[in-house]
């Protein structure tokens, strides 16, 4: 399947985006507080992820658009024999960095995610998606079915994904609150033109447009479905480990939560697991 050359394009901004915030991301707070941990011998990764995964010790790990590969060389610290796979060079190469500091087993590849089984060239136990990975796919059934021929048979999927509810919110640019303001249903791709990034709200890029795509709760369950997986698990959550709305309160470390009469009531992330049937 050819992709049109509108979602080329949104390839091409997605990635010119995520490769110029790499550098501010290395040297945010958030993520050289994750680095310290690696480096002091901890994963940075959320304690419910370690105990619903399990024990990865002897087996493999895909990592899917792992960014600058911090949480991938956790589960490499945890045992797994893991592969990360990210469409930006830049990340990719901080990965590296980091894996050859830390003397960690792990093999990184720049690649788009579509090309995954082809990049990476073997199955695994287990397929590692994290947050906000499918909101930058413009094809989720081609994403599932990706996900499936990595997996071996029995082989797991764990997800620790932003809730796409969330999506269909905005800041209210008048008063402090969350307004309705996007569509959750038949929803294409959204061009946003945005300053700053998630772990570096002030920084300033010359790459601010980005193109997301809405994949409904249903649209993922079905796809993974349709690819040959079992769904195991799903649980909702309010919590949020980045300041997704400015209203949102800081609670701790990768802790954030709506305030006042939404305290607690409006999904932000989602952990799905499933394996693969045969």
């Amino acid at each position: 399947m050819a992709w049109s050359d509108e979602q080329k394009q949104a390839f091409e901004l997605n990635r010119l985006s995520w490769d110029e915030r790499v550098e501010a991301h290395w040297e945010s707070d958030m993520y050289r507080r994750h680095a310290a941990d690696l480096r002091d011998g901890r994963p940075c990764l959320a304690e419910h992820i370690v105990r619903d995964v399990g024990d990865v010790a002897g087996k493999t790990l895909a990592h899917l658009q792992c960014h600058m590969g911090m949480e991938t060389l956790s589960w490499a610290l945890l045992g797994a024999n893991v592969a990360g796979l990210d469409f930006s060079q830049p990340a990719i190469e901080k990965a590296e960095l980091l894996r050859r500091e830390l003397k960690l087993d792990a093999h990184f590849v720049c690649e788009n995610v579509y090309n995954a089984p082809e990049a990476l060239g073997r199955t695994f136990d287990i397929v590692f998606i994290s947050v906000g990975a499918v909101c930058w796919l413009p094809d989720i059934d081609r994403w599932a079915q990706v996900v499936g021929s990595l997996l071996e048979p029995g082989g797991r999927l764990y997800m620790n994904e932003a809730h796409p509810f969330a999506d269909v919110f905005d800041d209210h640019p008048d008063e402090p609150g969350i307004v309705v303001t996007y569509p959750y249903l038949d929803r294409g791709g959204l061009v946003f033109d945005s300053p700053g990034t998630y772990a570096d709200l002030d920084a300033q890029f010359q790459h601010t447009k980005t193109v997301d795509h809405m994949h409904t709760i249903g649209s993922i369950l079905n796809a993974l479905i349709c690819a040959g997986l079992v769904i195991d698990h799903f649980e909702e959550s309010a919590r949020c480990v980045w300041p997704r709305f400015k209203v949102m309160q800081q609670n701790g470390p990768d802790d954030w939560s709506l305030p006042g009469p939404v305290l607690n009531k409006l999904p932000n992330m989602y952990t799905l697991m499933a394996h693969k049937g045969g």
